[in-house]
């Protein structure tokens, strides 16, 4: 399979980082408002517009809702990838896999929503996030040998996706609040 990183591809990636972003915090966002709370979201947070949840039941779901999201359509661009063979599809299940494990590097310092419900859960703060990661790093494995895609190839992804999450953080940080 041709791999061709050209401009088309570059913009794909950005727009997988995007909606991804955005879909990932949409899911806390609307599971929060479900449960009955007001809240708040930004492209890389969501959260209570104000007090606490009155369950730790509905603070883990709330907190569980997006990564959730991130994994069920890492699995659909799996499957779609392996039916349609259309290389643009791969940014979107690359991303999955970057961004939860960067969500898993940054829990080192701040606990994310893995780490967070795996410490709720009594399993210490690295098994959640370790399965999600060896589970999503596996659908890249997986369609990189049925795809032929190269590891030249994935490790353009990976800084493709690095820059623009960085991007998006740094945005949601310093400009968007």
């Amino acid at each position: 399979m041709k791999q061709t990183i050209n401009i088309k591809y570059i913009l794909i990636t950005a727009l997988a980082v995007l909606l991804s972003f955005f879909f990932h915090e949409l899911a806390h966002l609307l599971t929060g408002k479900l449960l009955g709370y007001p809240m708040k979201m930004t492209l890389n947070s969501a959260f209570l517009a104000e007090g606490e949840y009155t369950s730790v039941w509905h603070e883990y779901l709330v907190s569980a809702a997006g990564p959730i999201f991130t994994i069920l359509t890492a699995f659909v661009f799996f499957y779609v990838i392996r039916n349609t063979k259309n290389t643009y599809w791969y940014p979107f299940l690359f991303f999955a896999f970057s961004f939860r494990l960067m969500a898993m590097i940054v829990s080192i310092f701040n606990p994310n929503d893995e780490a967070r419900i795996s410490q709720w859960l009594g399993l210490g703060q690295w098994i959640l996030p370790l399965i999600v990661c060896f589970t999503l790093f596996f659908l890249v494995i997986k369609t990189s040998k049925e795809q032929g895609y190269s590891l030249k190839f994935n490790l353009i992804n990976y800084i493709l996706t690095s820059v623009f999450i960085t991007g998006v953080v740094l945005s949601d940080q310093y400009f968007l609040k």
